[in-house]
């Protein structure tokens, strides 16, 4: 089953709405190992079964042995023009920022051909630099995050019952490379060689980072506290042993890699951004290899995983404050806005005024829905509130 892909179709359309864009580069961003480079190899095949013919569609991996030799724009250049000598075509450059100057070369491209561009890499802070001071207003930029729940349902679901399966992605996650189905101790390993290597290795060698250990350390603090909002006084005071500016750039660092994506929290009545932001983790199997496994921490799980696809369904995504409840979400796109609370059932009707609550006390007419992880059928409040469960909610397309 390892060697198994799904479709990405929500990237695939979007790579197509800029097909023969050549005014623009299309920068395909994401956390390492979560599908870019698959995700342009489908491309490529959607191109050629398009008619495009095989030698006009050229991919090059710069991790790959074929071009560790590309040290240099110069180099990366005229390899290019040697395998696309008519100046036309699709062009494919994976994990770009390996190569020094890398924008030069990109640059001088798109004044010297007529190629379509693709950019794959992993890291924001590289690629927006370099572009910003290069290719200011001439690219687009996509950021690719681990399988959805229904993405990963169609890879690994098998016919099983959606509850079932979301049970065991809530636990394993969602990177393409991750298959429970070889064993519970095959897929923990394979989630510790990704948090080795992606979430420590990565930003050490990036960042010129020598102290692994406090790192670690607070990487595994801030994954135990997705949902919960942050001040960095009391990471520092958390941390016991780490000054403020540390905290800061490691911070920034980890979501320069999109191992973190931070949710700014509002004033919703008076639109004052308040100090203490939240965090989410970019996959639950990451979590799950910080701070272990269990289901202790189920609904802190189930929230970071709606966050995540609130952001894959297009939405821009705030923690909203109403006096003195808080509405998990806040998720607005194309002009409209949605409220979303998330939990885990209807435990008693305390509960259930609990979670209410906040969205009863928004005096406006966008929709409101809770998602339940032992929820009920669809159903809608007397005051309109929409009740979903988990699984049905994040298995739509």
């Amino acid at each position: 089953m390892a060697d198994r892909m799904v479709l990405r179709h929500r990237y695939l359309e979007w790579l197509d709405m800029f097909r023969g864009n050549n005014g623009l580069v299309k920068v395909i961003q994401g956390v390492r190992r979560c599908g870019k480079s698959t995700l342009m190899g489908q491309f490529a095949e959607r191109l050629i079964a398009s008619g495009v013919p095989a030698e006009q569609v050229v991919r090059m991996n710069m991790e790959t042995a074929e071009f560790m030799g590309l040290k240099d724009h110069k180099a990366l250049y005229d390899e290019v023009m040697s395998r696309m000598s008519s100046g036309t075509g699709y062009l494919f450059l994976d994990e770009i920022q390996r190569v020094d100057g890398w924008e030069r070369a990109v640059n001088a491209l798109m004044v010297d051909t007529d190629l379509d561009i693709y950019l794959t890499g992993s890291n924001s802070r590289l690629l927006s630099s370099e572009l910003t001071t290069y290719l200011t207003g001439r690219y687009v930029s996509l950021r690719v995050l681990p399988l959805s729940f229904s993405e990963y349902t169609e890879l690994r679901g098998e016919g099983r019952p959606a509850e079932r399966v979301l049970e065991e992605y809530m636990e394993f996650g969602g990177f393409p490379i991750i298959d429970p189905v070889q064993g519970r101790n095959a897929a923990q390993v394979v989630l510790q060689d990704l948090y080795a290597s992606v979430a420590l290795h990565d930003i050490c060698e990036r960042g010129g980072i020598r102290n692994i250990g406090e790192l670690s350390r607070l990487l595994r603090y801030m994954m135990e506290n997705v949902g919960n909002p942050v001040s960095l006084n009391n990471v520092v005071k958390g941390m016991g042993d780490i000054n403020r500016g540390t905290v800061e750039r490691y911070l920034g660092l980890m979501e320069d890699a999109f191992l973190l994506y931070r949710a700014d929290r509002y004033d919703i009545h008076g639109t004052a951004l308040l100090p203490t932001p939240k965090y989410y983790a970019v996959d639950p199997g990451l979590r799950s290899m910080a701070v272990g496994y269990g289901n202790r921490d189920a609904g802190r799980v189930l929230e970071n995983i709606v966050f995540l696809e609130l952001l894959r369904r297009g939405y821009s995504v705030t923690v909203g404050r109403w006096g003195v409840s808080e509405v998990d979400f806040v998720a607005e796109r194309a002009g409209s806005r949605e409220y979303f609370q998330v939990c885990l059932g209807y435990l008693d009707e305390s509960v259930e005024e609990r979670e209410l609550a906040p969205l009863r006390g928004i005096a406006d007419n966008f929709p409101k829905t809770v998602i339940m992880l032992y929820g009920r059928p669809r159903s809608v409040t007397k005051d309109g509130i929409i009740e979903r469960s988990a699984a049905d909610w994040l298995s739509e397309e």
